[in-house]
């Protein structure tokens, strides 16, 4: 109990005033005698309700001391629940987990890594990690790039025409035509499903539903897309840029998305990068003469990972996780 200092009243007059206090207390203030409570045999006082109650047991819970709206039961009941949860975790076994994509992944297992790459015929699954390459089905004719929306739907773009692939039939559904814009050859989607376009040295955004097309701006330093643009899951966007000056190998340029300005990363030891995808937190990249490159985000230097020969990679698409 705090007690307020009058004014004036120094420190022994607050002595004096709790004295008074407990005397009050110990005395009921009054003259009048305090009738005790009696229980029972079997029979307990209750200090909050001042009735006489069966008494407690060993092992029993005093509902007053719970909180509001629990009861004995529910208190058990909750601890069985939270001990049947934690034998649920206990009886997990790591080997029972799915395998993740991932370059040290073991390739006996059953986990799918693939994404889209296509080129000037045919759309194929490419798994980076197996070094292994599907066919899938045709592709439209002009098709120039793919990616993927990360709900899963697959978009390419011709120089003159939007589309859509329909994996459940495997049919390419044109959407509308473009406009505004003169030989795209990159196409990429950010993570909140705007897609980009890259058209020589300048980038637009593009409505995927109506193909409607916005200049963003010009990427500046002499940057002209090689033949792909990409997003990653930090949602940063990049562009293969063709080569510049005296040297032969392609660039890799990081774009504002809002100015379309660009920013060298670094030369990528790598021409004719067609394709980029960003997937399982890794950059890759497809080629021209039918490479797979893995790149390096922090200084754009590529690893070659395999060849496949005479296939033509034009481009190729992001796998939804990113």
């Amino acid at each position: 109990m705090h007690l307020p200092r009058l004014r004036g009243q120094g420190r022994s007059g607050v002595r004096l005033g709790l004295w008074s206090v407990a005397l009050c207390v110990v005395c009921a203030c009054g003259g009048d005698d305090v009738e005790q409570t009696s229980c029972g045999p079997g029979e307990r006082l209750n200090p909050v309700s001042g009735q006489c109650v069966e008494a407690l047991r060993d092992g029993d819970v005093d509902a007053d001391e719970l909180p509001d709206g629990d009861s004995p039961d529910d208190a058990d009941a909750g601890a069985e629940d939270a001990s049947e949860a934690d034998a649920e975790v206990e009886d997990v076994d790591a080997d029972e987990l799915p395998e993740l994509c991932g370059m040290d992944m073991d390739l006996s297992s059953a986990t799918v890594c693939t994404f889209y790459v296509h080129s000037p015929s045919m759309l194929y699954r490419l798994d980076p990690f197996r070094r292994s390459l599907e066919q899938v089905r045709s592709v439209p004719e002009g098709l120039f790039d793919i990616d993927t929306h990360p709900d899963g739907r697959l978009f390419g773009v011709s120089p003159e025409t939007l589309y859509r692939f329909e994996p459940a039939t495997e049919t390419w559904t044109e959407l509308a035509t473009l406009s505004g814009l003169s030989n795209p050859n990159g196409l990429c989607i950010d993570n909140f499903g705007q897609g980009y376009l890259t058209s020589h040295d300048e980038l637009y955004e593009v409505d995927l539903e109506s193909a409607q097309v916005t200049r963003v701006g010009t990427m500046g330093s002499g940057f002209s897309s090689s033949g792909d643009c990409v997003v990653n899951k930090g949602n940063t966007l990049f562009v293969s840029s063709a080569p510049r000056g005296f040297y032969s190998d392609d660039e890799l340029v990081q774009l504002d998305a809002l100015s379309g300005e660009g920013a060298l990363i670094g030369r990528s030891g790598v021409d004719d990068i067609y394709g980029l995808t960003a997937a399982w937190g890794e950059l890759f990249g497809t080629t021209g003469d039918g490479r797979l490159v893995r790149l390096n985000p922090g200084n754009g230097r590529a690893e070659v990972l395999h060849d496949f020969g005479d296939v033509v990679f034009h481009g190729a698409a992001s796998s939804p996780e990113r």
